[in-house]
């Protein structure tokens, strides 16, 4: 019988430390959200393609400056059009300067592991982006 109680005793410390070692911490089952400058550098790491028009329409974003390519059937040209748009953060947003005095303030949305980027004007969804090369398409 006291065999049996050891064994016991033996079984149960080793399910309950199996138990407690498999817990997580709530903390980490939430990601953090990205701030704009982790956004920013998201933008720049990548070619973007213009929903509605993802085999046709690209931008890239680099040291302050939104480039846009044409192309056809996913061939881009490796020159972006000429005349490009400026952007910079202030505060929580990404202010683009489309030129002659037409400045737009977005508040920027990541999903689908990065790869689709949501552009908002005043909570107004204005522009949306995939990430080329991503599987952007498995989240629509």
């Amino acid at each position: 019988m006291k065999t049996f109680i050891n064994k016991f005793f033996i079984c149960l410390t080793l399910l309950t430390s199996i138990a407690l070692a498999n817990c997580n911490n709530t903390n980490e089952d939430f990601p953090l959200e990205l701030t704009i400058q982790d956004k920013v550098v998201l933008l720049e790491s990548g070619e973007w393609l213009l929903k509605g028009f993802e085999t046709n329409v690209m931008h890239t974003f680099k040291a302050g400056k939104k480039y846009t390519f044409y192309g056809s059937d996913n061939v881009f040209l490796n020159e972006a059009i000429p005349g490009t748009q400026e952007y910079t953060i202030s505060g929580e947003m990404l202010m683009i300067n489309y030129n002659f005095g037409n400045i737009t303030s977005y508040q920027l949305k990541f999903s689908c592991d990065n790869s689709i980027v949501k552009f908002y004007e005043d909570d107004n969804l204005n522009l949306t982006l995939y990430k080329r090369g991503s599987k952007y398409k498995s989240c629509l």
